[in-house]
């Protein structure tokens, strides 16, 4: 299954963390994993390539596990305003694969 967990702060994500496998299909060929892997590196290359937040930002990539903290991350306010667009746009996606998948996709929000 994939875990996702999302924090807010003040209405607006300031985290996102997704780890693990939806084990829908073979390896290769496995819809789920595809679109949560394509739209949560998507939200990725958007924050360190296009706004450019590349060094200042807080995030660790490795196989099965995502996570970015924008709290943690040296940003002005118009970067993490500029970055909440991405990553909204990120979740809801993920609410809607969660949605039509939801023995394999579990995502959890969290004020702090």
């Amino acid at each position: 299954m994939i875990k996702i967990k999302f924090l807010k702060k003040n209405e607006r994500i300031i985290y996102f963390e997704i780890t693990g496998h939806a084990n829908h299909g073979e390896y290769g060929e496995d819809i789920v994993c595809s679109a949560v892997s394509s739209v949560s590196q998507m939200t990725l290359n958007g924050l360190l390539e296009i706004l450019k937040l590349d060094g200042r930002l807080q995030y660790e990539e490795t196989e099965g596990y995502i996570v970015c903290d924008l709290d943690k991350s040296d940003l002005t306010d118009d970067e993490i305003e500029k970055s909440e667009i991405l990553i909204q746009s990120m979740y809801s996606y993920l609410k809607a694969v969660e949605e039509s998948y939801e023995k394999y996709v579990e995502i959890r929000v969290r004020e702090v």
